[in-house]
């Protein structure tokens, strides 16, 4: 074991009241020095095992981005049933990635090297508020907010030079026009032609 744990309970043995535990050296530097090796197969002729390396790591992470990319905007080759829907796949699937990795360099060249689905899953903690009201004269009145970002989106925004908030508040009073009921013998009289 790597840790020395020490377990500290009351005077009726029945309820711990203190834990305490401190790395072992000894067990510690034994237990690094035999992690093992790590073996990639390849039948690319490099003889650089660097290269070898950037290379194999460059293929995992776009891997991992195609993943996330597939999970979040749910394209899938299975639904496709003819060329021209296989060929959208493929551009919307490429577009998708060109853009993430736009944004992944733009945000690795200021010291954030976060994966795709870090960087999605900070994005998300960012909100947009659209509430809606009628007030006194009847008229529909909304209100749309932006929730302030926290510090790891706003390290993003500014790397990528985007406003940390996107709008501050917007007020609108639209004014929509009320759809018409229309008799079904009157549609019929259309239909009927």
């Amino acid at each position: 074991m790597r840790y020395q744990i020490t377990v500290t309970d009351d005077s009726q043995g029945k309820n711990v009241v203190d834990i305490t535990w401190e790395i072992d050296q000894t067990k510690n530097k034994r237990k690094t020095d035999d992690l093992g090796k790590y073996f990639l197969r390849t039948d690319l002729d490099m003889k650089d095992e660097v290269l070898v390396w950037n290379v194999y790591n460059t293929i995992r992470e776009i891997e991992s981005t195609f993943r996330t990319l597939k999970t979040d905007l749910d394209i899938r080759p299975i639904y496709h049933k003819n060329d021209d829907s296989t060929i959208a796949h493929l551009n919307l699937g490429l577009l998708s990635y060109w853009l993430v990795n736009t944004i992944r360099c733009k945000l690795k060249s200021n010291g954030i090297n976060s994966n795709w689905k870090e960087i999605a899953r900070i994005g998300n903690t960012q909100k947009v508020i659209s509430t809606s009201g009628y007030n006194k004269a009847l008229k529909e009145i909304t209100v749309r907010k932006c929730s302030e970002p926290e510090e790891k989106l706003r390290m993003i925004h500014q790397a990528l030079n985007i406003r940390p908030r996107p709008f501050t508040k917007l007020k609108s009073v639209v004014h929509k026009p009320k759809l018409k009921n229309v008799s079904a013998t009157r549609i019929r009289a259309i239909g009927s032609g």
